[in-house]
């Protein structure tokens, strides 16, 4: 068969396809407790910002007359918008300098609405333009004008699939299994179309739950432990509750002071994995802090035999504590799961952490007996 029917329609498939891709990269950008909607509320809707995606697989420019404004502009004015704080048309097409639409983000809705209404439109057009325009009241349109920006000269389907398997949550796979990654996410968000058909949503939490699993079985190696020296941590800041602990219990300066450099390195360390890996890494650290807190509460608990409830707050006490601390800090380094190499400072450093969280104090206490 050398020729295709007239009414394939592959090229207006891939518009969908373009507009999934749109609202993944909206899952990958949302926050906690987000919802992105899809072709319900615009074709793609965040909580906040309703977007509508055109897409063209040719250079081509959106002018005066293009359909793909007017369309957008006859879809906003027929619809309830009121809840959307901003609205978008998200275009492959690059706006040239003739056009009415040229520096359009940067006009006040009196100036885009002006622009509108001295237009003379082509037959094209002509219907649209009516429903917008001629026949709907002035009024009405400033405010929708008002939220209206147009992001052009976006990448076109082939350049934002690549575009999007750089994303930071595929960090750590495997490129032999990069293409496998991200089609499991495109396939993740279609799948959520059949269990919504009528109000097709993906739930930011959930979504990032289903990726922590599904990708961790492309994930190449573990990540390598970043060592942070001291002098790229300022240690003289005390105002953390975990040194006014330490000074309770009348440890030199010189050992709260290295503390300080300690907590401090392991923050820097837990920001860098995170942003390393997004996806599998905020449990395994949260984890991590609750098994040296574990082991941090079971060493007290041997060392609390060693006074007697009525000798809390005595030198004694104090003592002990000071060897509790000290017997804390020289134990052997517990690595974190999926990172090479952990470095000691970081388990100490997340021991006063734990204390400037108020989950444990060094002091002895009614409560350890």
């Amino acid at each position: 068969m050398s020729k295709n029917f007239s009414n394939q329609a592959t090229p207006k498939y891939l518009g969908y396809v373009y507009q999934v891709l749109i609202a993944i990269e909206q899952c990958f950008q949302a926050t906690k407790n987000e919802i992105i909607w899809i072709e319900c509320r615009g074709d793609v809707y965040d909580g906040n910002t309703s977007t509508e995606v055109k897409h063209h697989f040719e250079k081509t420019n959106l002018t005066s007359n293009s359909p793909d404004f007017w369309k957008t502009l006859k879809n906003l004015v027929t619809e309830d918008i009121s809840e959307f704080n901003s609205l978008i048309l998200h275009t492959t097409q690059n706006i040239p300098d003739d056009s009415i639409f040229y520096g359009w983000n940067e006009l006040s809705k009196a100036q885009k609405y002006k622009k509108l209404k001295d237009h003379s439109p082509a037959q094209t057009i002509q219907d649209d333009y009516n429903k917008t325009i001629t026949n709907f009241p002035r009024s009405k349109l400033l405010p929708i004008l008002d939220k209206l920006c147009i992001k052009s000269s976006q990448l076109n389907i082939i350049d934002k699939w690549e575009e999007l398997k750089n994303a930071s949550i595929f960090t750590l796979i495997d490129e032999n299994y990069l293409d496998d990654a991200f089609h499991w996410v495109y396939g993740y968000v279609n799948k959520q179309a059949i269990n919504n058909r009528y109000s097709w949503h993906i739930k930011k939490n959930d979504f990032d739950s289903a990726c922590k699993w599904a990708l961790s079985q492309w994930v190449i190696g573990n990540i390598p432990f970043e060592f942070i020296d001291k002098t790229a941590v300022n240690s003289s800041n005390r105002g953390y509750l975990f040194v006014e602990e330490l000074q309770k219990i009348k440890l030199r300066d010189k050992t709260i002071e290295l503390s300080v450099t300690d907590f401090l390195r392991a923050q820097k360390n837990r920001i860098n994995l995170l942003k390393a890996q997004p996806v599998i890494m905020p449990e395994i650290l949260d984890a991590y802090d609750k098994m040296i807190l574990e082991s941090q509460i079971l060493l007290k608990d041997a060392y609390s035999y060693k006074i007697n409830e009525s000798e809390i707050d005595t030198e004694k006490s104090f003592e002990l504590a000071r060897d509790l601390y000290h017997a804390s800090t020289n134990k052997m380094t517990l690595n974190i799961p999926k990172v090479n190499n952990t470095q000691k400072y970081y388990q100490d450093g997340r021991m006063h952490h734990n204390v400037n969280e108020r989950l444990f104090i060094w002091r002895f206490c009614r409560d350890d007996f």
